[in-house]
């Protein structure tokens, strides 16, 4: 692994020689982008094409010609896209490899690490002081992705749209057990009491509570923005309550009765086979129920509340996960490029993607709140104001050490579940684990 990293460096190196891209715009600190002012950047209008690279969080083709084609054509007519996509077979590496590097990118949150890793990450502050960007429009939790990689107020990638959490529930049978509906602001405590008294058999139906399809990881964020592995001393850091907190959750849902296999297995339960009465998911999954609905109706009542909290840190929901853009470094066109990316979180941008109700806006905007899913016939007579009811958790950093630490705790998290193994002795086992193989990657 570490071989293949400094091949990848090396690669980007040598083609550093090539252009002047490399080396880019020096961080600028926080005070240095206040002073001055911004030096008029001429427009060229004549024709270019931008490499479009969606590595991760990538938008669909109708997502793209939305909020990206349409909008830029409006503004750039002599900008065109040459869409290039991970999922297609166009690997990072296989780019790198071939010296054919993308203009654009679109990225997770832990995805920046990886493109700083191999010299691919663009600071953009030079770019966004000529431009007048103003990064202070931004939910500071999204913004402030860029702070887990920088520390002197580098802008490494910007947010177009972010995640949000709801929990959803079928209406159909609460009714059937005579039980009164989920309410905005319940703590996950009122979500388990509930539940047992929505399960069981109704008719000839077996009717199961809840179930979760949140990563345990981000349900921890809801408690603690700590990073699986401390970054300084290399080492798991998730034997603790936190940690105990969350797996006792996870292992309560399971508990439920009739509830075996509830964590983690709720989307076919809950629109294909009808039988779950509750789901806290992410806002995606809130494309599928409306998909089914315009296909013909999901033929359920389904409804929306506020994502379940702990009433240790009521009113927190999971840390928000933003879709973000970045510039390459070897691109050769990073003018045209931040003026895509600009146009693409304008304001009249994100008010589109305000009313269509289905990924937050970026911009904190009380506006663009209350406009949300107001075009969407579907979306617009749900609850929808009640993922605004919670707050987005702190997004924690992640290490090049995460996926060593994340799979032996996950594994120990289904032996919880399943009752093989209990709390104490899983957490002990699954950091004893992790620190194992971490220390293999620090060794070599």
């Amino acid at each position: 692994m570490r071989n293949t990293k400094i091949a990848l460096v090396l690669a980007l190196l040598m083609g550093c020689s090539f252009t002047t891209a490399c080396g880019g715009n020096s961080a600028i600190t926080a005070e240095e982008k206040g002073t001055g002012k911004p030096e008029a950047i001429p427009v060229s209008k004549e024709p270019v094409t931008l490499t479009f690279y969606m590595h991760s969080a990538g938008m669909s083709d109708e997502e793209f010609q939305r909020y990206v084609a349409e909008p830029v054509q409006k503004k750039y007519p002599n900008i065109s896209f040459d869409v290039v996509r991970n999922a297609a077979g166009k690997k990072l590496e296989d780019l790198i490899a071939a010296g054919t590097y993308p203009d654009i990118m679109t990225v997770d949150t832990y995805s920046v690490l990886k493109m700083k890793e191999v010299g691919m990450a663009e600071e953009l502050s030079s770019l966004a002081k000529a431009n007048g960007y103003d990064r202070t429009k931004y939910t500071p939790t999204l913004m402030n992705v860029n702070d887990l990689y920088g520390k002197k107020g580098e802008l490494y990638a910007i947010p177009w749209a972010a995640q949000y959490t709801a929990l959803y529930y079928n209406k159909d049978v609460f009714d059937k057990f005579g039980v009164p509906y989920p309410k905005d602001g319940m703590t996950w405590n009122d979500v388990l009491e509930l539940s047992r008294k929505v399960s069981g058999m109704n008719g000839a139906t077996q009717y199961y509570p809840l179930a979760s399809q949140v990563d345990p990881y981000y349900i921890y964020s809801q408690l603690s923005p700590d990073t699986l592995v401390n970054p300084q001393t290399k080492k798991a850091q998730f034997n603790n309550a936190h940690w105990k907190a969350v797996f006792q959750l996870m292992k309560d849902i399971t508990d439920l009765p009739n509830n075996k296999s509830g964590y983690g297995s709720g989307r076919t339960r809950f629109m294909k086979e009808q039988n779950l009465a509750m789901l806290p998911d992410w806002g995606t999954y809130a494309s599928n129920l409306m998909t089914a609905e315009n296909q013909g109706g999901t033929g359920m009542n389904w409804d929306m509340v506020s994502y379940p909290t702990f009433k240790e840190n009521p009113g927190v929901g999971p840390a928000s996960g933003p879709w973000l853009m970045m510039i390459c470094s070897q691109s050769k066109k990073k003018q045209e490029a931040f003026q895509v990316l600009s146009a693409i979180v304008s304001k009249e941008n994100q008010l589109s993607i305000a009313k269509e109700g289905l990924k937050l806006p970026s911009y904190d905007d009380e506006e663009l709140r209350k406009s949300f899913a107001a075009n969407n016939p579907v979306m617009k007579v749900k609850n929808v104001q009640s993922i605004f009811k919670v707050k987005s958790a702190a997004i924690g950093a992640r290490t090049e050490y995460y996926d060593a630490a994340n799979k032996p705790l996950k594994d120990n998290l289904k032996k919880v579940v399943d009752g093989g193994m209990d709390i104490n002795s899983a957490l002990r086992d699954a950091e004893e684990k992790a620190n194992k193989d971490i220390q293999s990657m620090v060794v070599k």
